[in-house]
């Protein structure tokens, strides 16, 4: 079977929901990471499991609807758990809320019972990777923003300011400079094109968004090219090698077997590119490989994470290189994010001020024009 073929099937039986699954509203991260936590509060209290979902029910963060429906899903998983359904089956039947790596969790803490302290180290976990997840979006919406924004004010400007002006030049009867011409001409064509060229753009989204669904093979393209991308493609890589580390390293600490904690770990991340990477960790694993040794035949990983897990490999301590390793990652995308706000700022303003600057000056030639003429 090719890598091609297997990737396919594991991510098949990875997005493929368990019988019996619920249909369950996904909650936000921050909501998930409360619950975990009051829910490890709880158990450590000595609070009898059914009583812990009673009490956690009414006490959910987030929106109205937010706390309706993942109230009704802590009802149905007390109901499950008190017909005798074990805890991890019962929260993989809403995988919206509960992902792998939550539920081979929560298996491990239940057989070996040391459920709270699982819960707490789960907690910590979605703490780290939602702090990490708002940064990078924090960093993100403030140039997005931006240039949603311009975007919006250039299309106002070619569709109802330029046509005013041009009404002024045609009185003037002079021949245009070519930038008034060229930007009168691309008013002109937006004006007469814009509901077509929305409308195909639209579409166009809407086939990539269900080629992307569909093809395993376009996800894994895509991602590369986002990561081939200056600046942003290394961030967004190092944030989701800082999950797969985090992940992997509180799967460990649980007592699952590294070819175990594997699949959970890259489920966690969201990347195709890591899960086909972590696929070919396993199969050469199995072969007798070490971690890092398969690792290191990957370009998705640092030189610093190969190195950090060698060294957990040969003390026996890779639960904890690997928590440190992400914890490094973690410095360094911190550091990134703070290079990337302080250079897009100046960069954007400087964007802004050259192209609505260049409007204004094509705008205001002929007149200069005409003036000179008198």
């Amino acid at each position: 079977m090719s890598l091609d073929a297997a990737m396919s099937r594991a991510l098949a039986r990875r997005e493929k929901p368990p019988a019996n699954v619920y249909p369950s509203k996904s909650v936000p991260a921050k909501t998930l990471s409360v619950f975990t936590r009051q829910w490890s509060a709880l158990m450590s209290a000595g609070i009898p499991l059914s009583q812990a979902f009673e009490l956690l029910s009414q006490s959910i963060v987030g929106t109205r609807a937010t706390q309706k429906a993942f109230g009704a899903t802590l009802q149905t998983l007390r109901d499950e758990v008190n017909a005798g359904q074990s805890l991890h089956s019962a929260f993989q039947k809403h995988p919206q809320i509960f992902n792998q790596h939550y539920c081979s969790l929560l298996s491990a803490g239940e057989s070996a019972g040391i459920l709270d302290s699982i819960l707490d180290r789960l907690a910590d976990t979605l703490e780290a990777q939602a702090a990490l997840k708002a940064k990078l979006k924090n960093a993100l919406i403030y140039p997005a923003s931006i240039l949603t924004i311009a975007a919006l004010v250039l299309v106002v400007i070619l569709l109802w300011v330029v046509p005013v002006f041009e009404d002024v030049f045609k009185s003037m009867g002079a021949s245009l400079p070519w930038a008034t011409q060229l930007l009168i001409d691309l008013s002109f064509w937006l004006g007469h094109w814009a509901g077509a060229l929305s409308a195909g753009i639209f579409v166009l989204l809407t086939l990539l968004r269900w080629w992307y669904q569909k093809s395993v093979r376009f996800q894994i393209n895509f991602e590369k090219m986002v990561f081939a991308t200056p600046i942003l493609g290394p961030l967004l890589l190092t944030a989701m090698a800082v999950k797969w580390s985090q992940t992997l390293s509180a799967l460990l600490k649980a007592g699952i077997p590294l070819a175990e904690a594997l699949s959970p770990a890259s489920a966690a991340t969201g990347s195709p590119n890591l899960a086909q990477a972590t696929l070919t960790l396993a199969q050469r694993i199995q072969e007798g490989h070490s971690l890092s040794k398969a690792m290191s035949k990957s370009n998705l990983f640092s030189a610093m994470t190969i190195q950090m897990c060698a060294i957990g490999e040969e003390t026996g301590s890779l639960d904890a290189m690997l928590q440190r390793a992400a914890k490094l990652m973690e410095s360094d995308v911190n550091q990134q994010i703070g290079n990337l706000s302080t250079l897009l700022e100046p960069l954007i303003m400087v964007l802004l001020g050259a192209l609505i600057g260049g409007i204004l000056l094509a705008l205001y030639l002929p007149i200069f024009n005409l003036g000179q003429v008198f």
